[in-house]
């Protein structure tokens, strides 16, 4: 046996008792004495140390006659009790184990938030009884698999800088010296591309934070192999650090660089006077209902209107302006969409439903089994017209295709020459899929035909006429209008349930967006995220989210 209190570093000398904060730091001790409160065993510099805090001079040390009998097979072993350290009550070790939770603490933890639990253990009694070496073999193997995740997400994040780095230089080369938007769009991506560099480097500080523990971690599980209950709180800590991890990539990439899509906005010589950057704001993608935000009304009669107007349709144009088809005056009316004042209007034999053709023309379903084309690039001049084999209600574009309705039980797809494509009435069954048409529109994606009817509310099919899905309840009655907003939602408004509904892509109904009464007309605003409803003589902008 080494003489009483030696220390050395040869990692061949053999003790019976080995002081614990010694062999923290490597160092190989001799115990003297033993602190009970602390459970650690002290060599005589560390005792010294000890009995210099006053905050430690009621704990007691047993002298080393008392430690008890060690045989030389056990002499290169700690003795097995926990010497980290409780976060929450520092004085405190971490040696109680809730396998009910699958948690570990001090004490005074444990007394105070596991009183009801059963399963509780003294972690040195507990590693005795249940050997933790398949599972101290699974962690290691997670911390290296967490390790190398965090290498890479490091090495990602420090590209993603780069890029970020990159992408300013070239959205700064994309922006024309035109004076104040210059520089409007030279702020707006210093702050966007400052931002996200002020993100990026949160992120990997985080990161790199994760990796020191993680590596910390491992070299602490590896060292405190001769200490079992060490090694137990160890495997603990790492666990929670690994959960951590997993959060610290759920961030993608893509979706960061998304949130920087910086696109030379193609309208800017039309509204040139009112755009403060270059930038074409992104539409957002929405999940779930829109909520309205404000409310404003403006007029859309005319002085030379002879009646209250009956807006049966309305579209809008790629310019924003929105067109209007006034039943009532028969007229279709062109509204500003800065002022949302009728700027333009121009008369038409009974039109019922309008859709955008082009950039600079539009459709109007009419009378006498007529579509007249009409120019929109300034004022509204009408151009050829095109005859087809129905009296029809709704009109819209699918491609280079005219989907057309009658008011009654059939939807017609047809060239933009007039010639009949298709037929869509009735399903597999051979049962009519309407009854009374009032207003159609293409989903988003061009795929299929959101059909509004009175009677069976509102009604979705593919180009084939097979039925995708339909929604009839109570909160959709005499379905008049129906319109998309670019992400595959779809409102349609109901003149006798009062209000404006909103579905999700695949029919599933979300809410009522709108109470009115009356609603006819929608149609929404994608790049202002408005929608825009009409009653009577009231064109209604709701500014939604």
């Amino acid at each position: 046996m080494a003489t009483v209190g030696s220390t050395t570093d040869a990692s061949d000398e053999l003790f019976d008792f080995i002081c614990s904060p010694c062999n923290k730091k490597d160092r190989n001790s001799e115990a003297v004495k033993y602190c009970v409160d602390c459970q650690e065993y002290l060599c005589v510099h560390c005792v010294e140390n000890h009995n210099s805090f006053s905050v430690l001079a009621g704990h007691t040390l047993v002298e080393r006659s008392k430690f008890g009998n060690a045989s030389r097979t056990d002499s290169k072993k700690l003795p097995s009790v926990p010497t980290e350290r409780c976060k929450v009550h520092s004085l405190k070790l971490v040696d109680m184990y809730c396998a009910d939770h699958d948690s570990i603490g001090c004490h005074i933890c444990f007394t105070i938030n596991h009183k009801p639990c059963q399963d509780i253990h003294y972690i040195p009694e507990y590693v005795k009884t249940t050997k933790q070496t398949e599972n101290i073999r699974k962690i290691n193997d997670e911390m290296d698999k967490a390790i190398s995740e965090m290498d890479n997400l490091m090495k990602k994040k420090q590209k993603d800088i780069e890029d970020n780095r990159k992408t300013k230089a070239t959205f700064l080369q994309e922006i024309e010296a035109l004076d104040r938007l210059e520089q409007a769009s030279v702020t707006e991506v210093e702050g966007k591309c400052g931002k996200q560099d002020q993100e990026f480097r949160e992120e990997l500080k985080n990161i790199q934070d994760t990796f020191d523990k993680l590596t910390t971690c491992k070299t602490e599980m590896e060292s405190s192999q001769k200490n079992p209950s060490q090694q137990f709180v160890n495997m603990k800590i790492s666990e929670s650090i690994i959960s951590d991890t997993k959060e610290a990539g759920s961030r993608s990439t893509d979706e960061l660089k998304g949130s920087l899509l910086f696109e030379r906005n193609s309208e800017i010589l039309h509204f040139l006077q009112n755009y403060e950057s270059l930038a074409k704001k992104p539409v957002p993608i929405k999940h779930g209902l829109y909520e309205v935000q404000s409310k404003q009304s403006y007029n859309v009669k005319l002085n030379d209107d002879v009646r209250t107007c009956n807006i049966w349709s309305s579209c809008i144009l790629d310019s924003g302006d929105i067109l209007l088809a006034d039943y009532n005056n028969q007229a279709i009316k062109l509204a500003d969409c800065e002022t949302y004042k009728v700027r333009s209007s121009m008369k038409c034999t009974s039109p019922r439903s309008v859709c955008k053709i082009s950039s600079v023309e539009a459709a109007v379903s009419v009378g006498n089994r007529t579509v007249q084309f009409v120019s929109t690039s300034n004022q509204l001049v009408p151009t050829r017209l095109l005859k087809v084999d129905c009296d029809f209600r709704g009109i819209a574009v699918m491609g280079s295709q005219l989907v057309i309705s009658e008011e009654g039980k059939k939807v017609y797809i047809y060239t933009t020459n007039g010639e009949l494509l298709k037929i869509i009435e009735n399903d597999q069954s051979g049962s009519s899929i309407f009854s009374c048409i009032r207003e159609i529109s293409v989903s988003d994606d061009g795929k299929m035909i959101h059909v509004v009817d009175a009677y069976r509310g509102l009604v979705t099919v593919d180009r084939d006429g097979n039925v995708i899905w339909r929604y009839s309840g109570q909160e959709l009655v005499g379905a008049w209008g129906v319109c998309t907003d670019g992400n595959g939602n779809v409102f349609a408004s109901g003149l006798s349930s009062g209000n404006v509904v909103q579905l999700g892509p695949d029919g599933t109904f979300l809410g009522k967006v709108i109470g009115l009464n009356s609603p006819q007309a929608v149609s929404f605003a994608r790049k202002i995220c408005k929608l825009l409803v009409v009653k009577g003589n009231e064109l209604l902008v709701f500014c939604v989210q």
